[in-house]
């Protein structure tokens, strides 16, 4: 009687168990599928994590004038081409100053001159500091890397590649918007021997309206990852004498 109960039972038994196993084998291939694609999707819109410190101070390069400095401490490298530096200030009426920083676009049918006999091929209206110097013309894009014994448009060393736009920042790195592009008038007489001769950048500069920024002011700076619309960096900035 027992073996005639088993066969009985089997034809039922089996089409249940057929149908979980699929059922369980659909939710696995499910569940791979989206672990993959949520893989996917993380990696492409990751906000780069950095230890960032950010220093609006006097200027080390030309004497009693600013110059705001970003250290990197650590953490992910930061392509600064996929990068927006957003600088915010309000002044004593209440008006509020706002600039925009990006990676300046690369034509490949216009070249210009950065500086005398030094060629580019980066949208010239995009980049953020022009000035003229004994009748010379330079551009170039800040903040820059700083590199020991070299500046971004010297006619020497590394040029474009310190442009912001164009450099990794990483661990241990230095970038810097120096005053020529604040917007500021500087008599270079005392730096560079030559009488009396003034210069100032004729661009957007970095920071709006820096020239009427007063000791205690407070300047808001943020990185912004262009894929990822993620903060990287938000700092509250004292203005130093």
């Amino acid at each position: 009687m027992s073996t005639k109960m088993k066969g009985r039972m089997d034809p039922a038994v089996s089409p249940v168990v057929g149908v979980l196993l699929m059922l369980v084998v659909t939710i696995i291939i499910a569940a791979v599928v989206s672990g993959f694609a949520g893989g996917l999707v993380d990696n492409k819109d990751k906000t780069p994590q950095a230890s960032i410190d950010a220093i609006l101070t006097q200027s080390t390069t030309f004497g009693n004038e600013y110059e705001l400095v970003f250290k990197h401490l650590g953490g992910d490298p930061i392509n600064t081409k996929n990068v927006q530096l957003i600088t915010t200030w309000t002044n004593s009426t209440g008006v509020t100053n706002y600039q925009r920083t990006s990676a300046p676009s690369y034509n490949d049918t216009t070249s210009f001159e950065y500086r005398s006999g030094s060629e580019s091929n980066y949208t010239l209206s995009e980049l953020n500091t022009h000035y003229s110097y004994n009748g010379t013309d330079t551009y170039y894009n800040e903040p820059y890397l700083v590199v020991p014994g070299d500046t971004p448009a010297d006619g020497t060393g590394l040029e474009t590649e310190l442009w912001w736009g164009n450099y990794i920042f990483k661990s241990g790195d230095v970038a810097k918007i120096s005053t020529t592009n604040m917007g500021l008038e500087k008599d270079y007489t005392a730096i560079w021997g030559s009488g009396g001769v003034q210069s100032e950048n004729e661009a957007t500069p970095v920071i709006k309206n820096f020239q009427y920024l007063t000791e205690n002011d407070i300047l808001n700076v943020k990185l912004i990852d262009s894929l990822s619309g993620g903060t990287i960096y938000e700092k509250n900035v004292n203005v130093r004498g």
